[in-house]
């Protein structure tokens, strides 16, 4: 059993703790920052290519910096290149709710995505089609899930 164990910790050498007060996991900072700075980089990548979604790494990059560093907080906020989607990250955050036009647009590109992926590939790879298929799915899912913003607020 000590073997087990041994190699259980060699596999995986994060430890998680629970936070006593709040029962939730408390991972180490550098975890934290590992994770913002993944997602920093994917919702950029988004920002940049057509059919890879912004907002939602940019989410997950401000939870994650929220929790770990209030300087890279402070620099991803500054980021002009992703000045619209930390707008549409506060509102949902602050609402709740994500505006139509929104919600248009991340269905339209991730179904466009799909269509693009088969012509690119000649519909000839089904695994890579179902792939992109089942996100565009989960988006659009997402999507119908939250709710709409009822009034804009400009």
């Amino acid at each position: 059993m000590a073997r087990a164990e041994s190699l259980l910790n060699l596999t995986f050498p994060v430890k998680i703790k629970l936070h006593a007060a709040t029962e939730r996991i408390v991972l180490p900072k550098l975890v934290y920052i590992a994770l913002g700075s993944l997602a920093t980089v994917l919702a950029i990548a988004g920002a940049l290519l057509p059919g890879l979604p912004t907002t939602p790494f940019l989410l997950v990059a401000l939870w994650a910096f929220a929790r770990s560093s209030e300087r890279l907080l402070a620099w991803l906020e500054r980021l002009p290149l992703l000045r619209h989607a930390l707008i549409e990250a506060r509102r949902f955050e602050e609402r709740r709710t994500i505006r139509r036009g929104v919600k248009l647009t991340a269905i339209g590109m991730a179904w466009g995505s799909v269509l693009f992926t088969g012509l690119a590939s000649g519909f000839s790879s089904p695994v890579l089609l179902g792939i992109v298929g089942a996100a565009a799915l989960g988006g659009t899912f997402a999507m119908w899930w939250f709710p709409t913003e009822t009034q804009e607020v400009r």
